[in-house]
């Protein structure tokens, strides 16, 4: 595997793919171009993958295949997803993090309960759906900013 392989496989296995404990890698040039700057970088990232488990690193390693698997147009979206989520303040991130993480441990029965009331939502048209959510408490209790990131995500399509 390339220098940049071994960043992205990194990168992707721990912040975007699961929660390894390897937290706060990011590509070299998120950092800077330089020399420098990319080579310790590598060294960081080597230097945590070397103080993994073998589990965590089978993990990564499969996670780093289905990476592998997506189109190069699931790539780049993943990727410049990635490259947005670091460009979040701090604060936004660690409620992401958090978001995630609360998805993350509900049972994966609850997960695909949640998953499909969330796609008979999507289905639909768009103003039955406003109303629906408008009627909702839990909405409601959502701020301002919430309820427009949850009416936006609802108008994207769903990627698998």
């Amino acid at each position: 595997m390339k220098n940049h392989g071994l960043v992205l496989f990194l990168l992707f296995g721990t912040c975007v793919f699961g929660p390894i404990a390897a937290s706060g890698l990011v590509l070299a040039q998120d950092k800077g171009n330089a020399a420098g700057d990319a080579g310790s970088a590598l060294e960081r990232n080597r230097a945590r993958w070397e103080h993994l488990s073998p589990a965590e690193r089978e993990a990564l390693r499969e996670r780093w295949q289905r990476f592998q698997q997506l189109s190069p147009q699931e790539r780049n979206e993943l990727t410049d997803a990635y490259r947005h989520f670091l460009a979040l303040p701090p604060d936004e991130q660690a409620r992401i993090r958090q978001n995630f993480e609360a998805w993350r441990d509900l049972p994966p029965e609850q997960r695909q309960r949640i998953q499909q009331r969330f796609d008979q939502l999507k289905r639909l048209p768009p103003e039955q759906r406003r109303e629906l959510l408008k009627q909702s408490p839990r909405f409601n209790h959502l701020s301002p900013n919430d309820q427009q990131r949850l009416l936006n995500r609802l108008d994207r399509p769903r990627r698998r």
